[in-house]
């Protein structure tokens, strides 16, 4: 197969990935939100369902005021953002790099004359 063979066939497994890592965007929020809520780490400024008197949003009186470990916190609000960008930045350098159908077939690349 040609060089432009081999990028659409990488383009198409990078678009059905995304359309895989865009289906679960929501189960990881909904995992993460699990650990931010007030009986967990209690994240300042976490709402539960965009109700915060909710029992489960950030509670203030809980441990005499005290919230969870803010680099905890923060790690848990960049997770999401850093395994797309990390998944973005791989499938660009996958597509461009040119390496995915030749490794993937297990055919090496053949010099043309």
């Amino acid at each position: 197969m040609n060089k432009k063979g081999n990028i659409m066939i990488n383009l198409l497994y990078f678009i059905m990935g995304l359309g895989v890592m865009i289906a679960f965007i929501s189960p990881i929020n909904s995992f993460l939100d699990l650990a931010q809520q007030s009986d967990g780490l209690n994240c300042k400024g976490f709402i539960y369902d965009s109700n915060v008197s909710h029992s489960l949003s950030f509670d203030n009186q809980s441990n005499g005021g005290a919230s969870g470990s803010p680099i905890a916190c923060l790690a848990l609000k960049l997770y999401l953002p850093y395994i797309l960008l990390v998944f973005l930045i791989g499938g660009v350098a996958a597509i461009l790099g040119n390496k995915t159908q030749q490794l993937a077939f297990g055919t090496e690349p053949q010099e043309s004359y």
